[in-house]
């Protein structure tokens, strides 16, 4: 907890005792927003005496952080210890998945805890601004089913299919659809509707960033992670952080026709399924209840979703391949013969597992990119300002 919490890299001068006290605040609200905390948690954990503790736990409510709870351990005789919280609606996060024929919307608090969530189904033909107010609509219609405005949001995140700028626009998009989307400033747009700090990234990368933070890759530092859904595309998690490229398009290797990823969903099987095509969910079921021409769809599926993952895989020598999307859920019906096509072309292939995170993965990337923003402000904070800022100061930091 707090020990490890505190600002790494920040050597303290001879009697600056103003950044230790911000260091240690900093420190002591990390391990509350993680799990309630006693001051015997958090004496044990940090190393700090009782009394600088007390000191610091009461700065943070006086700033409106924490506040005090009972709480009392089973089997412990006494009078309870106080446990402190972060305080209630301090903050909340917004993550919203927009995808060619989906908008996905998450909700947290401060301590990454879902509140909810909406979906809404969208048409590809959709033009830019029908998109948009799509996603306006699922994400207001979340908030007020659990008594929030815009305005109780510290961030938003919004998640997007291709190449996204490090400026929020997007630059590519190699899918068939969302007429008007490429060249859109995503972050400039939604900046006029919220007043949050807004921030944009790739579908695939908030992906990774799920499974990075949350799922199968948690733990981990050198990853390959496959998006298999409507589309395919992959990311590289490299020394324990998502690998953007200078344009936000690394891992979008589905663009080489030669791996045949830019169809897959729609073309595998073709010469041996029924016409009309069944849905993907329905070739799954039947190759695993035997079908032939099913089972030999899925075995043409798994050795050309295998080409473009040891392309990946052959680019980092990752020590683990999650495979995510829409796919996922099916991965047991597959993955044995993409493990074998995998193993023919790799000659020292990583451990594959399929993501748990199933539709929700991109928006609870988006989650953890704005927890990530946060911690990268106070951080700054701590090293800059002469007294630890806030929750109002902060929100201020965030939206820069």
């Amino acid at each position: 907890m707090a020990r490890e919490a505190l600002i790494h890299g920040a050597e303290p001068a001879v009697g600056s005792r103003s950044l230790l006290r911000r260091m240690n605040s900093w420190g002591i609200l990390r391990a509350v927003l993680e799990r309630p905390q006693t001051m015997r948690d958090l004496a044990a954990d940090s190393g700090l005496s009782r009394t600088a503790i007390d000191a610091i736990i009461s700065d943070l409510v006086e700033a409106g952080w924490v506040v005090a709870a009972e709480s009392s351990p089973a089997g412990r005789l006494g009078r309870p210890a106080a446990a402190y919280r972060p305080a209630p609606g301090l903050g909340h996060f917004l993550s919203l998945d927009i995808g060619a024929n989906h908008t996905y919307a998450v909700v947290t608090d401060l301590t990454g805890k879902v509140r909810g969530h909406r979906t809404a189904s969208t048409a590809e033909s959709d033009e830019a601004e029908a998109r948009i107010a799509t996603a306006l609509h699922v994400g207001d219609d979340l908030l007020d089913g659990l008594g929030l405005t815009r305005g109780d949001l510290w961030a938003l995140t919004i998640g997007s299919p291709g190449a996204i700028s490090t400026t929020g626009e997007v630059l590519h998009f190699g899918g068939t659809g969302m007429p008007g989307w490429i060249g859109l400033d995503l972050r400039e747009r939604f900046r006029r509707e919220y007043d949050a700090a807004v921030l944009v990234e790739g579908d695939v990368a908030l992906g990774a960033q799920a499974e990075l933070a949350v799922g199968a890759a948690r733990g981990h530092t050198d990853v390959v992670y496959i998006l298999c859904g409507a589309r395919t595309s992959g990311a590289s998690i490299v020394n324990g952080k998502v690998h953007r490229g200078v344009h936000g398009a690394a891992g979008i290797v589905g663009e080489m026709p030669e791996l045949r990823w830019a169809d897959l969903n729609e073309k595998y099987g073709s010469a041996v399924l029924a016409n009309p095509r069944p849905s993907r969910e329905q070739i799954f079921e039947s190759a695993r209840a035997g079908d032939p021409a099913a089972v030999e769809a899925v075995r043409e599926f798994a050795d050309d979703l295998a080409t473009g993952a040891a392309a990946l895989t052959l680019a980092i020598d990752p020590e683990l391949l999650v495979i995510g999307g829409g796919s996922s859920p099916s991965a047991d019906i597959f993955l044995p013969r993409f493990q074998e096509s995998l193993r023919e072309i790799v000659p020292l292939a990583p451990t594959v597992v399929a993501s748990t995170l199933g539709s929700e993965a991109v928006a609870m990337g988006g989650i953890s990119l704005a927890a990530d923003h946060l911690t990268a402000v106070l951080d700054g904070a701590v090293r800059e300002r002469e007294a630890f800022p806030g929750p109002a100061e902060t929100r201020e930091l965030l939206r820069g």
